[in-house]
């Protein structure tokens, strides 16, 4: 068998949580434990230590473990401690040889509530004790215009995590610039017990004369263990500061200081690829990818699609009077007779004859310029052919074709070619 407890069904953010995942069985455990790595999202787990254990259940003797966790609430509303899948390996009971089981623990949810009214969510902490120690370098009882004293704050809280370690507002004072300096935080976990130290210190530029009083700084926290609310002071310091005749190295001291604050320790610096985290780009870079990819596909799909509808538009009857009408603009007219043979064999290859085609969808006209084309061409040259009106008669049959086309679908029209073209032999040595 297998369960989870918690020693709170409620908590403050930050508070600790004691969880205790349980595993027993009527006979042993032929090998190791394993829980896996326990996640309870809006909050930070800690494991702590594993106990061997037993207990009587129903006049029966159990062997088990008990694995214990702080869980650490990081937000208001609720926190749900997910089922858990446990691999273990025990023999059946008179047996010796383990057998690999798979064990669920049931969720757990637990209530979480934010800061209360009228307590600085900012300075919010957590912990059964808070230790507070203030050291300043050099002393402060010998300071001058341009002195540069740096205040350090250590806080050492138990039964917490570094994260949770709110941090220390420098309060801004007249005649004095203030430069935090980067915190250093640790956490110290034992077996039993978690605490964590949290170090802030601040550099301190005296520019006017005269007293200067820094204020007292306030610390508060929540015990747990008494549920009873704390605070703790840093007292107001009182500084005399003397006159420095050389304010060369106040102009100096301060821009050393801002430096200083500005620059980031390289080790500190996030690593960047391109100006954007690792997971940032790595994010983008396959989202580019994968549009690569598409457009890849997309052209590939248009260059074979555009090649096709190329290929049949040149294989095409509106393609080859296209052509036609070139050839009639050109005035060749050995050209033009054998682009009249393409475009009508495109346009409908039972139709017999140029004559007949146009004696059926044409005029007496277009069948004058086309017999004038024919002639110029057995007699070198010598005709009234006039190619504008032969192009426009050509146009307007060609319309009148497609016209009767679409009155007719079956388009075909083998049966009609065959018995209404008139004359179908005149024109059996022409083209």
């Amino acid at each position: 068998m297998s369960y989870v407890q918690t020693n709170h069904d409620e908590a403050y953010i930050g508070q600790p949580i004691q969880m205790t995942v349980s595993v027993y069985s009527s006979t042993w455990f032929t090998s190791g434990i394993d829980v896996g790595n326990i996640q309870v999202e809006g909050a930070l787990t800690v494991f702590f230590r594993s106990v061997t254990n037993s207990r009587t259940i129903n006049n029966k003797k159990f062997a088990g473990v008990d694995f214990i966790y702080n869980v650490f609430p990081t937000e208001e509303g609720s926190i749900s401690i997910p089922e858990l899948e446990i691999h273990v390996e025990s023999p059946k009971e008179g047996g010796y040889q383990g057998i690999k089981h798979v064990l669920h623990t049931k969720p757990k949810t637990i209530s979480v509530k934010g800061v209360p009214m009228g307590y600085n969510p900012n300075n919010w902490l957590v912990s059964s004790n808070l230790t507070i120690h203030e050291n300043w370098n050099p002393n402060v009882k010998q300071v001058k215009v341009g002195d540069v004293l740096q205040r350090s704050i250590s806080r050492t809280a138990s039964g917490t995590l570094g994260e949770f370690i709110p941090a220390v507002v420098w309060d801004s004072v007249s005649g004095v610039s203030i430069y935090p300096k980067r915190p250093s935080v640790n956490t110290n976990k034992t077996k039993t017990y978690v605490s964590a130290s949290q170090t802030e210190a601040a550099n301190y530029l005296f520019e006017k004369e005269g007293k200067v009083t820094l204020p007292r700084i306030e610390f508060m926290y929540w015990n747990y263990n008494n549920n009873r609310f704390y605070k703790k002071y840093i007292d107001s310091v009182t500084i005399d500061v003397a006159p420095n005749p050389d304010l060369s190295m106040l102009a100096s001291a301060k821009r050393e200081l801002e430096a200083e604050t500005a620059a980031v320790p390289e080790e500190d610096q996030p690593f960047l690829i391109l100006g954007l985290p690792v997971k940032t780009f790595i994010k983008y870079l396959i989202f580019g990818l994968i549009g690569l990819f598409l457009v890849y596909k997309f052209i590939r799909w248009a260059i074979r699609f555009g090649t096709k509808r190329y290929k049949a538009y040149r294989a095409s009857e509106a393609y080859a009077f296209k052509k036609l009408k070139r050839e009639i603009n050109h005035n060749h007219q050995f050209a033009v007779l054998n682009a009249l043979k393409v475009w009508l064999l495109k346009l409908n290859p039972e139709i017999p004859s140029m004559d007949g085609f146009i004696k059926r969808y044409g005029n007496d006209d277009l069948l004058l310029q086309y017999n004038q084309l024919e002639r110029r061409m057995l007699q070198d040259g010598k005709s009234s052919y006039n190619a504008s009106a032969f192009k426009k008669g050509l146009v307007s049959a060609r319309t009148a074709y497609l016209n009767h086309l679409k009155l007719k679908p079956e388009a075909s029209q083998t049966k009609d070619v065959k018995s209404k073209w008139l004359n179908p032999t005149i024109s059996k040595n022409r083209f």
